[in-house]
């Protein structure tokens, strides 16, 4: 009787401590798994990141190996890829706000001969190669650079043991995917020369130009196409990126030649680009509006609204609603609808607002790549 209590005994303890150990167990994997998965994610992703850089940087090199003109190698091409992977832009101090805007510009303009000019170091004089195949690279840095910050919050996370750090890029990780999914189909996009989601601007300018008579063509801006035209009876001046290369032009500068140079007085200033569409809005949706419709920066949006308020001119607006990956790659049917949407809704504001003898400003905001005059 007393062998068998003592043995009841023993058996209900071992329960208890099996129980509390298999507890244990699952809690210390739990642990475990919760601070290790994060960084199992991060670093596939990085992984990810690494091998499309490796190919994009070969896709890279085999377009501008294809394009290089006499005397240069593939080391020369290799060379130049692995420069402009790392090249960087400084911002302009903000100490001092005054005056900050043509520091940024001067800046962007240095940015963008800088980076022409090494392209056509290798390539020559094809314009339109030298572009294309710049933003390209453009595009490539950017993934380049995703990738360097990415890791450094890894190796941050993982050195010093801080998994909150590690368990916050993990809750990105889905949205920095499609950043880079979208910076890699803009990479095969330039190097094709075929127009993006961007391009929607500046080929609303195109169709309305081609329905205008008597034109005439300035050339007074660097990459910028001002046409001068009568629609209707109504004097049209159209501003835009000079293609059918990739640039987005400098439209400021063609606005302040329009009124300066060119000496109009228009009735209004219409800017047509893409925007950002939200979650629940569809791509290709068009929204109307006042303003100057232009991302980037502000330093060029700056100087043109700068203008308009000098002369007293209202500016009026036109989006085409787009996500970031449908801006940065191949022109979906959908925003193509839509440009031919707006196109004609762009001529009837001007037949309906703008009297006969009376001119306007059109700028197609944008990347201008295979949008040609």
């Amino acid at each position: 009787m007393i062998l068998q209590t003592a043995t009841a005994g023993n058996s209900m303890w071992y329960w208890i401590v099996t129980t509390i150990v298999w507890f244990m167990a699952i809690y210390i994997y739990q642990e475990f798994y919760y601070i290790q998965r994060p960084l199992w994610q991060i670093g596939g992703f990085l992984s990810y990141l690494g091998q499309m850089i490796r190919t994009a940087s070969n896709d890279v090199g085999s377009y501008l190996e294809r394009l290089k003109r006499q005397g240069v190698g593939r080391r020369d091409v290799d060379e130049v890829i692995r420069r402009m992977l790392d090249f960087t832009v400084i911002p302009p101090t903000g100490l001092d706000p005054f005056g900050i805007v043509p520091k940024y510009k001067n800046i962007l303009n240095a940015y963008e001969t800088a980076s022409e000019s090494e392209v056509a170091r290798l390539v020559g004089d094809n314009s339109t190669a030298v572009k294309n195949a710049s933003t390209a690279l453009e595009a490539l840095r950017e993934i380049n650079y995703l990738y360097k910050v990415v890791d450094h919050y890894y190796r941050i996370a993982k050195k010093y043991k801080l998994y909150v750090y590690a368990m916050q890029l993990s809750m990105l990780l889905p949205l920095l995917k499609e950043v880079s999914d979208a910076l890699n189909g803009a990479v095969t996009a330039f190097m094709k020369g075929i127009p993006v989601g961007d391009s929607a601007g500046p080929l609303v300018a195109y169709n309305v130009a081609r329905v205008c008579s008597q034109s005439v063509a300035h050339d007074g801006i660097k990459d910028t196409s001002i046409v001068e035209c009568d629609l209707a009876g109504r004097r049209l001046y159209i501003v835009k990126a000079k293609g059918p290369g990739s640039t987005v032009g400098r439209p400021d500068e063609g606005v302040e030649y329009v009124f300066e140079k060119l000496g109009a007085k228009p009735k209004y200033v219409i800017t047509v680009d893409a925007a950002l569409k939200l979650e629940g809005e569809e791509t290709g949706e068009v929204a109307e509006g006042v303003g100057v419709a232009m991302g980037g920066i502000g330093a060029e949006k700056f100087n043109i609204e700068s203008v308009a308020t000098k002369y007293g001119v209202p500016l009026y607006a036109f989006l085409i609603k787009m996500r970031e990956a449908e801006a940065l790659t191949s022109m979906t049917k959908e925003i193509y609808d839509a440009v031919q949407t707006v196109s004609k809704r762009v001529v009837d504001f001007i037949k309906e607002k703008v009297q006969p003898g009376e001119s306007v400003l059109l700028i197609g905001v944008g990347n201008t790549v295979g949008v040609a005059q």
